[in-house]
C-alpha cells in the first residue's frame, strides 16, 4: 500500500495575499501610524494616516514587480545558456 505525501509545499496564502504582501501592509500602516505621531515634515494628519502609506505600499508593489521580472529575465538567460 503506498502512502501519499500529505506534506504542502507552498506557503500558506491569507485572502491571496502571501507573506510578503502582508509584511508590506504592516510595514505600510507603522510607517503612517509613527509619521502621524510625530508630525513628519509638518503633513497633515490625515495624509500621514491615509495617503503616505498608500504611497508606500504602491512604491513596495512596484519594486517587488522589478525585482520579480529582473529574477524572470535572470533565469531565461542562464536558461539559454545551458
Amino acid at each position: 500500500m503506498k502512502r501519499e505525501n500529505t506534506v504542502v509545499t507552498s506557503r500558506p496564502r491569507f485572502g491571496g495575499l502571501d507573506q510578503i504582501d502582508c509584511l508590506m501592509i504592516v510595514v505600510a500602516v507603522l510607517i503612517g501610524t509613527i509619521a502621524k505621531q510625530y508630525h513628519l515634515l509638518g503633513l497633515p494628519a490625515w495624509f500621514l494616516e491615509w495617503v503616505s502609506p498608500f504611497l508606500v505600499m504602491v512604491a513596495a508593489y512596484k519594486t517587488r514587480q522589478k525585482i520579480t521580472e529582473s529574477i524572470k529575465i535572470r533565469r531565461i538567460r542562464s536558461a539559454g545558456e545551458k
